[in-house]
This record gives structure tokens, C-alpha cells and sequence, in this order.
């Protein structure tokens, strides 16, 4: 099979030769792919401003088929799919399903319980705050879960992980602790970072002995006695497949905190866009299949025109952190080189993936967007709902894609010049709900799962991550490693 990666990264290397000096404005004139514009309800995706010509794109649409990707997609869907170095197997997209199979029961029962406490527990307490302690993916998925759906809503959220505690310190000023809950999610329920600000909590809510801290912490994790040892009551807890990845978990009881204010309904709403995404996925033929042309593009895009990074813009201020998640789901799913089998990619691998609120990234990054000399690829994601309100905001979106498109050439006063043939692909959702969003994030996932497919990594676990963290107590167990690696007067209290 590496030898096939080995063929394909070739040929992508000589295509790319190909069209190295062609830019976007002239391939569109004259070279550009017949279909380059995929609709379904949901999104609508739009390639056509990406640096690719007919030929280059007929090549990519064979590479699915080298790689066996149907048969993969078959066995994701099945929860078939093998994480090798962790031994276990993958179940996001079990998540999605209405009826789970047997062997999947715990998805049902949670996610009963998770209608229990929505539904019931939580509206019969008059708790006006609610704390999220987390971090990484089991943080920013329900995060933007929260700001998507904020309007002048009845509970306050808060997300805190930070390692100075100061973001918690800072959320306790406008909470009193008789209406204040906690919610600790964590997979592993040992992340440092958590347990650090779970004992912090605990502290302030002793302050007044009246209120019993086991009755205000909630836990999500794939370990119910480790909820257990640090005070969480068996009632209390919600328990998540282990054989779903941190990254992946917003399908779960892992963003059961972002619908306190929406119920249950919103929550099955997330479910059912991502279900069709899944379909969407399984079915499509290649050329219209939206996760597979994401991936090939990405793959397009680092590897024969050697773009090394990729920015997400958004352009509704309910999906303003949006390119942070997808940074995560990313770069610590693809941002290695090296598979289970000690087999090097002969690809570049994930690009850096950075990005942020459309608006605001204009008055800044943008610059270097425009004049810089370094070219990025982009994905811009906006809502044509028909609203009014959305309009001008879509309306930006898309001149935006023609000036990092097009360009403009000053030849008189080259300072003025915009340089343009940055790549760009559009993604427009046709209504500001969950629904439409839970879509959009399952495409996501799986052009993450094609990209490692093609790519000959594994994407569902993170020993770069895992090791980091090693490393950093190894280095803080050393004896006198301060004095021994850095000047003294950058020393903790110096």
C-alpha cells in the first residue's frame, strides 16, 4: 500500500509542476472542473475558487478508490474501524445513530439519561450558573455548542481550564454558591489541568458548608471510578464510550452543559445534521461527495502546490470559534508522520491549521494574507439563511474569497498590489440551526478520516500529545533542571 501513497505523492508533485505558474482567475477562465459547486439542504460547498484545474481534479477523483476508501467508510460507519496503537475500536459516528447496536447499548442509556436530566433534574432546581471544568476537545466542542445557541439565555456557561486557575477565579466573582453547579468532563478523568481546577472548586464551595459539594458536580468520562475517587456520586455521572476520542465526543453526554438552555430536542437536532452528513458521505459519488473533495484538495494543496497552512474564517458571530475547533480536530488527528506500523508518509501531512472570526481577522491577519509571501489555502464559512440580517456578512464573505482570490496588480505603486491565488473554498449554511451545524462538523470529521486514509497515518490517536505531557513531568523531575537549562532570573518566583 505505500508503495501506492509512494505513486500517488509522485504524480501530485508533477501536476503540481504543472499548474505551478497558472493563477486562479485563469484557470477559471479556461481550465476550471465542470461541477465545482456541490448543494445539499444543509451547506452548500463551493470549490471553484481553488488553484485546480479539470485534469488535476480527474486525477484526485481516482485516489479513493487506490485507497479503498469505501470499504473504510463501510467499516467507520459500523464501528469496525481499529484504533491500533490504543487497541480499540472508534465510535463518533455510533453516536449519530438512532437505534445503536447491541453492543453500543451505553449510547442509549446515556443518552436517556442525558433526556432525564434535561427534561426533569435540572428544570426542578433553580441553579442560574453552571461551570464547565475541561479542556481540549471535551472543551471546545460544547463551547461552541454554547455560543452558538446564546440568546439572552436563563443559565450562565462557563468553560475554565486554565492552569493558573485564573479563568476559574474569575467565573466564582459572579457566582454565588447556591446557585452554581459544576460539570467535569474529561475522558480519562486524570488531565492535570481538570483535577487541578476540580479541587479549587470544591475549596470555594466549602467556604460555606451549607451547600454539599456532591450535589453540584456533575462528571462525563469514560471512567466511572475515577469519577468516583475524586467525590463525584454514582447518580451524578455520565459515562462515555472509551472508544470515543476526546476530539470526537460533541456527539456525546460530553455537550450535555451547552443544552441547559435548549433541551433535549436541540441536542437530537446536532445528532440528526451529522446523520446526514454520514449519509451524505456513505453514498455520494466522489465528485459530489463534499468530505472527499475536502480532503483531496487539502491533500492537493500541501503536497503539489506546498501550502503548509490553512485558515478557517467564519462569518456569523454565533460560529465565531469555530476555526479553533476544527484547528483541534485537525491537527491532533493528522499532525503526525509515522503510522502504527513504523511506516513513514511519503506525504506532507496536515497543514497548521489556524484561523478566526472573518471579521475581526480582517484588520489583522489578513494583511498577511494579502502581501505576505507565504500562500494559504482557506476554507470561509458564512449563513445564507434569507434573512436580512445575514446578508451583508455573506455578502463581505464572498468579496473577501475574490481579493485573496484575484488579487489586484499596482504596477506603478506595487505596495498597493494584492497578490491573490490563495485557494479558497466557500461553505455556506442555508439556516443558523443545529441541525445544519451538526452537518458541517460531521464533514469535518470525515475529511479528517479520507485525509489519514490517503495519507497512510493514523488519525484517532495523539502520542505527540501524550508524550508532550511526559516529557514535561520527566523534565520537571529532574534535580536542579531550573539552574541547569535556563538563566536564573526566569525562575518561578525569581
Amino acid at each position: 500500500m505505500n508503495k501506492i501513497r509512494k505513486d500517488i505523492h509522485k504524480r501530485l508533485i508533477s501536476l503540481g509542476e504543472d499548474i505551478s505558474e497558472k493563477s486562479i482567475s485563469k484557470i477559471e477562465r479556461t481550465e476550471r472542473p465542470q461541477q465545482s459547486l456541490i448543494k445539499t439542504d444543509e451547506v452548500y460547498f463551493d470549490f471553484s475558487k481553488q488553484r485546480i484545474n479539470r485534469k488535476s481534479l480527474d486525477y484526485l477523483l481516482t485516489i479513493p478508490d487506490l485507497v479503498k476508501l469505501r470499504e473504510n467508510l463501510n467499516r467507520l460507519f459500523k464501528g469496525q474501524i481499529a484504533n491500533p496503537t490504543e487497541n480499540r475500536t472508534v465510535s463518533h459516528t455510533v453516536y449519530r445513530e438512532k437505534n445503536p447496536l447491541d453492543e453500543f447499548s451505553l449510547v442509549s442509556s446515556e443518552r436517556q439519561k442525558i433526556k432525564n436530566f434535561l427534561d426533569q433534574t435540572f428544570s426542578k432546581r433553580n441553579y442560574k450558573n453552571l461551570i464547565c471544568l475541561c479542556i481540549g476537545g471535551s472543551r471546545l466542542g460544547p463551547e461552541i455548542l454554547s455560543e452558538f445557541q446564546t440568546n439572552n439565555e436563563e443559565i450562565n456557561i462557563y468553560f475554565c481550564s486554565s492552569y493558573d486557575l485564573l479563568e476559574l477565579k474569575a467565573a466564582l466573582t459572579k457566582c454565588d454558591q447556591k446557585d452554581t453547579i459544576f460539570f467535569v468532563l474529561s475522558k480519562s478523568f486524570e488531565t492535570q489541568e481538570i483535577i487541578k481546577n476540580l479541587n479549587h472548586a470544591k475549596l470555594w464551595l466549602q467556604e460555606n458548608p451549607a451547600h454539599d459539594f456532591e450535589d453540584r458536580f456533575y462528571g462525563v468520562s469514560a471512567d466511572s471510578s475515577l469519577m468516583s475517587s475524586h467525590g463525584i456520586k454514582k447518580e451524578n455521572q455520565f459515562e462515555i464510550l472509551d472508544s470515543l476520542g476526546g476530539r470526537y465526543s460533541l456527539w456525546s453526554s460530553m455537550s450535555l452543559p451547552a443544552f441547559v438552555n435548549s433541551g433535549f430536542e436541540s441536542y437530537l437536532s446536532l445528532l440528526e445534521g451529522a446523520k446526514l452528513a454520514d449519509e451524505h458521505v456513505r453514498s455520494s459519488p466522489w465528485e459530489s461527495n463534499i468530505s472527499v473533495l475536502m480532503a483531496l484538495l487539502s491533500i492537493w494543496n500541501v503536497n503539489s502546490l506546498n501550502i503548509n497552512n490553512h485558515g478557517i474564517f467564519t462569518y456569523n458571530y454565533r460560529i465565531r470559534s469555530l476555526a479553533k475547533y476544527i484547528a483541534q480536530l485537525s491537527m491532533e488527528s493528522n499532525g503526525k508522520s509515522i503510522n502504527h506500523k513504523s511506516i513513514e508518509s511519503p506525504f506532507f501531512t496536515s497543514p497548521l491549521v489556524w484561523g478566526g472570526y472573518g471579521v475581526e481577522s480582517q484588520h489583522s491577519t489578513f494583511q498577511w494574507l494579502m502581501q505576505g509571501k507565504t500562500f494559504s489555502s482557506c476554507d470561509f464559512i458564512g449563513v445564507n439563511d434569507g434573512l436580512e440580517e445575514s446578508y451583508d456578512s455573506q455578502e463581505m464573505l464572498l468579496s473577501q474569497v475574490i481579493a485573496m482570490t484575484h488579487g489586484e496588480n499596482n504596477s506603478k505603486k506595487p505596495f498597493k498590489s494584492v497578490r491573490g491565488n490563495n485557494p479558497c473554498s466557500i461553505f455556506q449554511l442555508n439556516s443558523l440551526n443545529l441541525k445544519s451545524l451538526g452537518f458541517l462538523l460531521a464533514l469535518y470529521e470525515h475529511k479528517v478520516f479520507i485525509e489519514a486514509l490517503i495519507l497512510g497515518i493514523d488519525p484517532f490517536d495523539q502520542w505527540g500529545v501524550q508524550l508532550g505531557k511526559k516529557l514535561v513531568e520527566k523534565s520537571k523531575k529532574q534535580d536542579n533542571f531550573l539552574i541547569k537549562y535556563f538563566p536564573s532570573e526566569i525562575h518561578p518566583g525569581s
